[in-house]
């Protein structure tokens, strides 16, 4: 066997042995030695049946359906000189195609062709192969392939990474002849290098699509022509990601620049690119790039591109944006301000009013809840009459029957001689608001169910029941559908409670953001006795750009922090930094269908989250998925991606504080 390739080796001659890539010549020996493959074995590449490849072809939709016009721009400059274009997946498997019909049979039989599995262990080396394996772009051609079969080709193909370096795909341009010398492969490799470059900067910013984005370049009039470097950053300015060319530029390895300080990189922060991308979000911003190897300091220019979130918002705002609803009750037209959501949800409401229907509002907590159902009360029929609110969640399970249905007199021992009149009664003639009924123990559940089917309640001790008259509003924040799955709540409740469901948007989904963050500010300096104070535009982007997972709770806060802190002068985006800074009770992540979502969420507060939950688990991963409400794989995803090593591969105990 390795008398075979001393053999192909010395017919290879220079290709081989003296090419800019001796990746080949160690891929033969990897045929050889490792995967035990004969070199004059002459039968075509394995081809994957139909089924085999659509798991194949799954995953990779959404960065073929980016790729689609790069790869066909290939196609149309290389089709008239015989070639083929191929895209793979990271396996090596073929999973899209482009040539020309009338040779088929011929493509087929040589491999080329959706489904074939150009893999070092079965076909040895060739350019898919080693492309996924050392990661770089290279021209295998002719006789360097490794089977008898494939020594008729020659390939070019090329990587396209993902931001931490990971194979995404290949791009493969092949040809079933070509003329003997390698050089003549030269400018189907560029064209190959450029096209994967492209296909990896779209999907590099499809990735951060949600983050700020800096496009870098040593001239600013060819900013806008083309795409050069690329880094993301949060909204605190910290380093996300970056593409191959800034890493290059940089030569630092992407793991090492993630987390990194902004200013620290470029010698100027998020704050003063902001402020000059709210002036012209075209203007190139003069910078230099701090790199370990001479020069020191490189002369550079960079544009800012804001969030996707903070982009619809802006064309919103230039839009026609969305009016406050004119066919709304005052109280309701208010609370729904000018979002679309509640305001649907504000019509379907108020024409139920009266009509004896029970509503439930689901929403993440702190969307408002309650606020919604007063306001109903409020605008309703019976706004004179009471409007009362339990929280099931917040009364001691020893006292909640006795607080929600009351007790007659000396109804059990210490009980009030003249007893007690429950909180449903005490709704008589208004409003009934019970707030986290998901929480009810499933007795009272039982219980509850005779009020809202009969319209009477009988505290404890009392002979008979006394008639209710009372619109019930519920609200819960967890998915209670699962809740029935799990037992803990009654299916026959489920279907009493809502007569209409009504979901809240978290505050992050509101068309009317921006609109509401100003309101909220003038009211909460109003309630201070002070002017409200004017926002710098980096800070209002800051603002914006924020999940708010804490929605409402969280809104009112932070904005009542600024005031204070700002003591009437304008609020910057140091300010507001320091102000939305995640706290343990903002980064906890429910486990329920309307937990905020956690990719919403800045990196650092992610990374918060994660750590925590690892260091209350003792570095116990699944278990820290599951107080997450995520999968073990999500976990490992999130750790990988926000830089996070797992407790076996932990070098410094401080890590995890």
């Amino acid at each position: 066997m390795q008398s075979l390739f001393d053999a192909r080796a010395a017919r290879c001659g220079e290709a081989v042995a003296g090419s800019a890539h001796a990746l080949i010549a160690r891929s033969w020996q990897r045929s050889l030695r490792e995967h035990g493959l004969d070199p004059q074995r002459d039968d075509g590449p394995r081809v994957l049946s139909a089924q085999d490849l659509r798991e194949h072809l799954q995953p990779m939709q959404p960065l073929l359906e980016l790729a689609r016009s790069s790869l066909q721009q290939l196609f149309e400059q290389v089709r008239d000189a015989g070639y083929v274009v191929l895209m793979t997946d990271p396996e090596g498997v073929a999973v899209c195609l482009l040539h020309d019909p009338r040779f088929d049979r011929a493509l087929r039989s040589a491999g080329l062709w959706c489904g074939s599995a150009w893999q070092e262990r079965t076909e040895g080396t060739c350019a898919v192969a080693l492309s996924v394996l050392d990661r770089v772009a290279l021209t295998v051609h002719r006789d360097e392939h490794f089977r008898a079969s494939n020594r008729g080709l020659t390939c070019s193909a090329a990587p396209v990474l993902g931001a931490d370096g990971s194979v995404l795909g290949v791009i493969d341009v092949s040809a079933l002849s070509s003329p003997d010398d390698k050089r003549s492969q030269q400018l189907v490799l560029g064209l190959v290098r450029e096209a994967a470059r492209v296909v990896e900067d779209a999907w590099f910013c499809e990735r951060f699509s949600d983050q700020w984005v800096l496009r870098i370049g040593a001239e600013p009039r060819l900013l806008d022509l083309g795409t050069d470097a690329l880094l993301a950053v949060d909204g605190h300015g910290a380093v996300l990601g970056a593409n191959r060319r800034f890493l290059a530029q940089c030569a630092v390895p992407a793991a090492a620049l993630c987390g990194q300080p902004l200013e620290q990189l470029l010698g100027v922060g998020l704050d003063a690119l902001c402020a000059r991308h709210a002036r012209d979000p075209q203007a190139a911003t003069a910078l230099q790039l701090h790199v370990p190897q001479p020069p020191a300091h490189r002369d550079a220019y960079a544009v800012l591109r804001a969030p996707r979130r903070t982009r619809a918002a802006a064309r919103q705002r230039d839009a026609a944006a969305p009016a406050p609803a004119p066919d709304l009750a005052p109280e309701l037209a208010e609370l729904a301000g000018a979002d679309r959501a509640t305001q649907a949800s504000a019509r379907r409401a108020q024409r139920l009013l009266g009509k004896g229907v029970h509503m439930l509002l689901q929403g993440e907590s702190g969307t408002g809840k309650e606020a919604f159902a007063r306001a109903l009360h409020a605008c309703s029929a019976r706004a004179d009459g009471p409007f009362v609110a339990v929280n099931c969640a917040a009364i001691p399970e020893s006292l909640i029957e006795s607080e929600l249905f009351g007790y007659g007199p000396h109804a059990f021992t210490g009980a009030s001689r003249h007893g007690v009149r429950g909180r449903i009664a005490q709704a008589d003639g208004g409003t009934l608001f019970l707030d986290e009924i998901g929480d009810m123990p499933l007795p009272l559940q039982t219980r509850l169910l005779r009020v809202l089917g009969e319209h009477e309640v009988q505290s404890l001790g009392a002979q008979r029941p006394a008639a209710l008259d009372a619109q019930v509003i519920c609200a819960s924040h967890r998915d209670l559908e699962q809740l029935v799955e799990e037992g803990s709540f009654r299916l026959d409740l489920l279907y009493r409670i809502n007569g209409v469901t009504l979901t809240l948007p978290p505050l992050r989904a509101r068309d009317d953001l921006g609109a509401l963050i100003e309101r909220v500010l003038a009211a909460e300096a109003d309630a201070l006795g002070m002017p409200p104070p004017p926002l710098q535009a980096p800070a209002r982007q800051l603002l914006r750009a924020h999940g708010w997972p804490g929605n409402f709770r969280e809104l009112r806060n932070v904005l009542r922090m600024l005031v204070v802190l700002g003591d009437g002068a304008a609020i910057d985006s140091d300010l507001v930094q320091a102000a939305i800074r995640p706290r343990p009770a903002a980064t906890n992540v429910a486990a329920s269908g309307f937990a905020p979502d956690f990719d919403t969420a800045p990196a650092c507060a992610q990374a918060q989250a994660l750590r925590r939950a690892l260091q209350q688990c003792q570095g116990n991963v699944s278990e820290a998925a599951r107080r997450l409400g995520i999968g073990r794989a999500t976990m490992y995803r999130r750790m990988q991606r926000l830089g996070i090593a797992p407790p076996g591969r932990m070098v410094d105990p401080d890590a995890w504080s």
